[in-house]
């Protein structure tokens, strides 16, 4: 297959990357490509660094950056003599559907979060609305990460016949139990080891942004009602970092953005993993905690179920629940045995479904099946 794929975020063959979309959009891209298909990049960057990459800067993201996403686009479909065109941001949707029409072949949009998160205030719901309505264009396939926006979808009208689950996936090689490919940096190990961590202390981990939506003040709280000794390590900056550092005060630290290829030897330092978010599509990160066998606690919201087991891989609480999650504390720091057990489920629940070989099998049929 001739494709093309666009994608709103910069993406980076050389340096290590944090955002988990474009992580995906890199190893799909590649992955692809690897498997002999012929996939050309269209991204929103500063300059390419493969020759397969064909990258915009446009001056604004709005307006600007989807009309000059669509203008490359008709120009690559061209030249390449395209079979589809894949979208996999918001911004790249509807210049992507009107490319492909231009060009006479079939689009496919690729949906990673929830159709209805939490949003505050105006501006979000417009954005909400926003998303939504784009969705709604009459794209010809749906590439999903879980069988939750699956079910979103339907109800929203989209034929079952256009939706396709490809699920996520991990690099269960470098994130694995025993071995750690690349050494955290000299400065995260000081702020861990000058953060009174691992001194008797259970060590919990959080990867991610930090927003309010990801359910920190709900972790917070749930320290608040135990009174076990646990030790919060953050990875991941955003808007909430200072007012959140204030929050957990001495309970936690926060080691800001942590590169990509560092975050393996990161899940070393976790006897657990929480992951309290009041919505998700499929996040990766609890794919990589179970990855290492780490036990993992997190909320039950979006496709998070469809990886956790309760009680089996990992323990759910339902969201904005700070004594639930107290109380998967406790079970955790109370039985060493429990961990272990739940740890090791966890990685044999995604060793072999939730590898990158078999998302790029899943994207290849998929594209196919919307391509004949």
């Amino acid at each position: 297959m001739r494709v093309l794929y666009l994608t709103e975020e910069a993406i980076s063959f050389s340096d290590a990357m944090v955002r988990g979309g474009a992580i995906h959009v890199r190893n799909v891209v590649t992955g692809l490509r690897d498997r002999g298909h012929d996939v050309t990049l269209l991204d929103w960057n500063l300059a390419p660094e493969r020759e397969f990459q064909r990258s915009i800067s446009p001056r604004t993201r709005f307006v600007w950056g989807p009309l000059l996403t669509l203008d490359r686009a008709v120009d690559i479909g061209r030249q390449q003599d395209i079979d589809v065109v894949v979208s996999k941001s918001r911004k790249t949707y509807l210049p992507g559907l009107v490319a492909a029409r231009r060009l006479g072949v079939p689009h496919v949009v690729h949906v990673g979060s929830s159709l209805n998160p939490p949003v505050d205030g105006l501006g979000g719901q417009l954005d909400n609305a926003s998303f939504s309505a784009r969705l709604r264009a009459p794209h010809d396939g749906y590439l999903v990460v879980c069988d939750y926006i699956g079910r979103q979808l339907r109800n929203r009208g989209v034929s079952n016949d256009r939706i396709f689950d490809v699920r996520n996936a991990v690099d269960v090689d470098k994130f694995h139990p025993e071995s750690v490919p690349t050494p955290l940096a000299e400065h995260f190990r000081e702020q861990i080891d000058a953060s009174g961590a691992n001194q008797g202390t259970h060590n919990l981990g959080f990867v991610g942004g930090l927003q309010p939506y990801k359910g920190l003040d709900d972790l917070a709280g749930a320290l608040d009602q135990t009174e076990r000794d646990w030790h919060v390590l953050v990875a991941g900056d955003g808007p909430e970092r200072d007012r959140l550092a204030a929050r957990f005060g001495e309970r936690a630290t926060f080691l800001g953005s942590v590169p990509y290829e560092q975050v393996p030897a990161l899940f070393h330092e976790f006897d657990a993993f929480c992951l309290p978010s009041h919505t998700e599509g499929l996040p990766r990160v609890v794919l990589e905690a179970q990855a290492t066998a780490t036990p993992v606690i997190a909320t039950r919201v979006g496709g998070v179920p469809e990886v956790i087991e309760d009680g089996e891989s990992g323990l759910l609480c339902p969201p904005q629940r700070p004594a639930a999650l107290a109380a998967a504390l406790e079970r955790l720091a109370s039985d060493e045995s429990e961990c272990e057990r739940l740890g090791n489920r966890g990685r044999a629940a995604v060793e072999t479904e939730f590898s990158w070989p078999t998302l790029y099998e899943r994207y290849e049929v998929s594209l196919q099946q919307v391509v004949e």
